[in-house]
């Protein structure tokens, strides 16, 4: 949950900045969760406004990516051209330590009469949704439209999001403001907390609008550790506690953010709205200009390594389904081959018989005489075909001797090429999981 509440404020704070009075000149739908509105501001002059309701990754800021749009534009996009184009961006507005952003529009309906619009981006994981309001707070229409359900942890009836209904907030969190607080009711709530709680989990439960990021650091910076515990900060940790929060109330009250970007190994990690230190050197910790610049690298770089990753499931998938059925087949060269090792036995069978022709006739089942390749000379019963004469019986045995004689050549060639290709296949499979990016996934496909 990188985008918490209080990160989000600074998001909306830079937006109202940049945006105040700015004019909607173009709105796209590139994507079924992603609308982008091309605005001409005073602050800023043309800039792209990305509002997404991904699931995953909801999110509002500028935007610099070129993205494809559809040839023909969605319903939603329609209506919001309908409604919005040529519209004046009045503000930008979040509901108070919630994931809710509201731009708030002055348009012209169609008698030319001036009107409010309302568009509402819940940046909420999972249930992200974007919704245009008219003047009154009825919804005109929403990318993801709600029927009436019960919800899964309440119980109760949840809301509807349909065209028509009036809008109402998601259900707030049980849980307090961080900001409004000031020191002695910090304390008390500090003293009420039991001991052995995890400093970070303590704010996590205690507070609403705060990532597990920001709870980790906030413990760290009092007591050194991401998961200290409030009786080992003991006194002097606890006040040090106190006064991080008192810090993180004056960060967001003076909108003195800090956008920062964390990645590891070159790949974005997480962002946060103030400086991080709890890495100490495992991880590339960056301060950016802004959130829209931030916003725009972090989930670029998180979208192209899906894709990346997906490809490369699609390859893992193929090579390992190849691979498998080289198994497979190595398998079963295996069981022929070693049925082959007996076949000097097919040869001395048929020498038995065609030493035996002259008490032989046709139409015999088996013959049962002398081993002479048994050195106790014990008899044996050697099975017939009762079509055939002694002599094709003969030649049979003999047959299947050289038959097997040429089918273990030809399988020691076979299984020494299907071992290699399977060499091949493992190697392929190891140099995808070290892929870093669609380059090297189009040369091992293309190999």
């Amino acid at each position: 949950m990188p985008l918490d509440a209080l990160c989000l404020s600074g998001v909306v704070f830079e937006l109202n900045s940049a945006l105040a009075g700015a004019k909607v000149d173009k709105i796209y739908q590139p994507g079924r969760d992603e609308v982008v509105l091309s605005l001409r501001s005073p602050a800023q002059g043309n800039v792209r406004l990305l509002l997404s309701a991904n699931p995953s990754q909801p999110r509002a800021h500028l935007t610099q990516l070129t993205l494809e749009n559809p040839d023909k534009p969605p319903m939603f996009c329609m209506l919001l051209r309908k409604h919005l184009s040529g519209a004046r961006l009045l503000e930008v507005e979040q509901t108070p330590l919630e994931r809710v952003v509201h731009f708030r529009f002055e348009a012209l309906n169609e008698l030319g009469d001036r009107v409010e619009r309302k568009l509402i981006l819940e940046a909420i994981t999972h249930k992200a949704n974007l919704l245009l309001l008219d003047g009154d707070g009825r919804i005109l229409d929403c990318i993801r439209r709600v029927d009436s359900g019960l919800d899964p942890k309440t119980g109760q009836l949840g809301r509807i999001l349909q065209p028509g209904m009036f809008y109402r907030l998601p259900p707030a969190q049980p849980k307090l403001d961080p900001i409004s607080p000031d020191r002695e009711e910090l304390e008390r709530l500090l003293a009420k907390a039991p001991e052995e709680s995890q400093a970070d989990k303590w704010l996590l439960d205690t507070f609403g609008g705060l990532s597990p990021l920001i709870c980790r650091e906030l413990a760290y910076r009092s007591g050194g550790a991401t998961d200290v515990r409030l009786h080992v900060l003991g006194p002097e940790g606890q006040k040090a506690l106190l006064d991080q929060i008192e810090a993180l109330q004056h960060t967001v009250r003076e909108k003195s953010y800090t956008p920062t970007l964390i990645s590891m190994e070159n790949r974005p990690k997480d962002f946060t709205f103030l400086p991080i230190r709890q890495y100490e050197g495992s991880a590339q910790v960056e301060i950016r200009p802004s959130f829209s610049q931030l916003l725009d690298a972090f989930y670029e770089q998180r979208e192209r390594q899906d894709r990346v990753k997906q490809k490369g499931q699609d390859l893992i998938r193929a090579v390992t389904n190849a691979r498998d059925r080289t198994r497979r087949k190595i398998a079963n060269q295996e069981k022929e081959l070693a049925s082959t090792k007996d076949r000097d036995r097919l040869r001395e069978l048929g020498d038995i018989i065609t030493s035996n022709f002259y008490q032989m006739e046709r139409g015999m089942a088996r013959l049962r005489t002398v081993d002479f390749y048994d050195p106790e000379g014990k008899e044996i019963d050697i099975k017939l075909d009762p079509l055939l004469t002694p002599q094709q019986n003969a030649a049979k045995y003999y047959k299947d001797y050289n038959k097997a004689k040429t089918a273990e050549e030809m399988l020691t060639i076979q299984l020494e090429k299907g071992r290699k290709e399977l060499d091949y296949l493992n190697s392929v499979l190891e140099s995808i999981s070290l892929a870093e990016g669609e380059r090297d996934l189009l040369e091992i496909r293309q190999e």
